[in-house]
């Protein structure tokens, strides 16, 4: 009687051990999201606030310049390398696709913009706004005050739009 009693309590948790298997894989098959810069036409996806007006006011003195808005230019793919490292490095991203390719249209588009990086002493400031590009609606906004923190801020609101209970599953046990 007791053996029959070990092999039903065995029975009974290799049952439970994988159907909680089956439920962990059923949950990474969900495409993971995926996350790109917004495409609107004649807007830069980061946009330098201060380069901006310094171009504005150059255009003003050199009209003629085709090079005035080089530094702008510059000063964006830098900002946009700045968060783009952040993306990597923030531990709140693993698991979303930054698409940087023209073609591919991912499951929500960011817009930045970055003011106060050029003066000393000022804290920058970095608001973003992301949209949903499946619904076509706001997906989330906010502001922060660097590149890494900027990044962080967008994965937790993607992942909070995509999976509401990514970040508040159960921690460690107490005993």
């Amino acid at each position: 009687m007791k053996a029959q009693s070990v092999w039903l309590v065995i029975l009974v948790l290799v049952t439970a051990c994988q159907a909680q298997q089956a439920n962990s894989n059923a949950k990474s098959s969900t495409p993971a999201p995926s996350l790109g810069f917004n495409k609107l036409k004649d807007v830069p996806p980061i946009v330098d606030s201060d380069a901006l007006t310094e171009e504005n006011e150059l255009k003003k003195k050199l009209p003629d310049n085709q090079f005035v808005g080089d530094a702008r230019a510059l000063h964006e793919a830098s900002l946009m390398h700045d968060f783009l490292d952040g993306f990597r490095e923030m531990k709140e991203c693993e698991g979303i696709t930054f698409y940087l390719k023209k073609n591919t249209v991912p499951d929500y588009a960011v817009h930045i913009t970055v003011n106060f990086h050029d003066k000393p002493g000022a804290e920058q400031g970095w608001i973003w706004l992301l949209s949903d590009t499946k619904k076509k609606e706001l997906g989330g906004m906010g502001t922060q005050s660097s590149a890494k923190l900027t990044a962080r801020d967008v994965c937790m609101t993607v992942w909070e739009n995509v999976d509401p209970n990514h970040y508040k599953k159960a921690g460690g046990r107490i005993e």
